[in-house]
């Protein structure tokens, strides 16, 4: 076993409010390796950090317990399932979108004994506004606000052989997230001090020159016409420039523990960076949405969303798709050739 194998490995596979100790360390090793190496240096680190690291694991179980189980996404089962004909225009759509990913054709191709493989359809789910036809009890009305609804962007992610497979790549991935929001933050910091810096040296170069030519100006003209204009609007932007500096040296520091500190406010914190939500929607057969009490017909689906703070919400649903729906990438491209045709 290769040491990414082991860092990305200790799958945690338990359920409940306890963490076993071995897959604290792994995340910690983890966490060590994305985040910056250095903090090994820093006295008790472990200790430091294990509170943490213990609590984003309990969160990412929570979030992949988020998600309802899987179900089966084929064109066998597309009229029976609301949420796949709200999904899919047609049954034979559902083949089509899980062929086209290349994750799943190579998981198929390097798992010749799987007739199911389960993954995550991950789609963006849209709403437009606009005049049309509804009945109300009876009673065809014309030019009625609708809001229909629609799917797009479908890709199924993460395959796996199993649902529990999956599930556990899903709470490792929801860790990573974090690990990488936290190493966004620090980097973000980083930035900004060496642009206040870049800024400081510009600065502080100007105020030279400007000092320099006012002392050549009065010597020539008795005083420097503007120059000391100049020079305040200078010092009074290199003052900003220091006290920006010194706030942001107060609020994030520059030491490897005050890395440690940001790492441990995002990872005890998860809730502010990602979650699940549930997205509710009552839909008629066109995907239009039909308000509570009307007498149109209707069906509730129910739909998991991630909802993450630095990026547009992504709906997802767990699926598992059948390998007697495959469509083999050469079919595929006959397909897209008779289409251009």
């Amino acid at each position: 076993m290769g040491i990414l194998d082991w860092l990305f490995s200790g799958n945690d596979e338990a359920t409940g409010s306890t963490v076993d100790p071995a897959v604290i360390e792994q995340r910690i090793e983890q966490l060590i390796r994305i985040i910056d190496p250095r903090l090994k240096f820093v006295a008790g680190y472990r200790g430091k950090l294990r509170p943490a690291v213990e609590q984003a694991v309990l969160y990412c179980r929570e979030i992949e317990a988020g998600i309802p189980p899987a179900i089966e996404a084929s064109a066998k089962v597309w009229s029976e399932d609301p949420s796949l004909r709200a999904l899919f225009a047609s049954a034979r759509d559902i083949p089509r979108v899980f062929s086209r990913s290349q994750a799943i054709q190579d998981f198929f191709e390097n798992t010749p004994d799987a007739e199911h493989v389960w993954a995550t359809l991950r789609f963006v789910c849209r709403e437009a506004t606009g005049f049309g036809v509804a009945a109300d009890g009876g009673v065809v009305q014309n030019d009625v606000l609708r809001t229909c609804v629609s799917f797009t962007e479908k890709k199924p992610v993460l395959p796996s052989g199993c649902e529990h497979d999956a599930r556990i790549e899903i709470r490792r991935r929801a860790f990573k997230f974090l690990l990488t929001e936290a190493l966004q933050q620090i980097t973000s910091l980083d930035m900004q001090r060496k642009d206040l810096r870049e800024q400081r040296s510009m600065l502080q170069t100007r105020l030279m020159i400007l000092k320099g030519q006012r002392v050549g100006l009065e010597a020539m003209l008795e005083k420097g016409i503007g120059a000391r204009q100049k020079i305040e609007d200078v010092e009074r932007k290199l003052s900003e420039n220091e006290r920006s500096l010194a706030a942001l040296a107060a609020s994030a520091g520059e030491t490897l523990e005050h890395v440690i500190g940001r790492v441990q406010h995002v990872l005890t914190h998860g809730p502010d960076y990602i979650r699940i939500g549930m997205t509710k929607l009552r839909l008629d057969q066109m995907n239009v949405l039909v308000p509570e009490g009307t007498g149109e017909a209707a069906v509730e689906i129910v739909l998991p969303k991630v909802v993450v703070r630095s990026a547009p919400v992504v709906n997802l649903l767990a699926c598992s798709f059948p390998r007697a729906e495959l469509i083999r990438c050469r079919s595929l491209l006959h397909e897209a050739g008779r289409l251009l045709d």
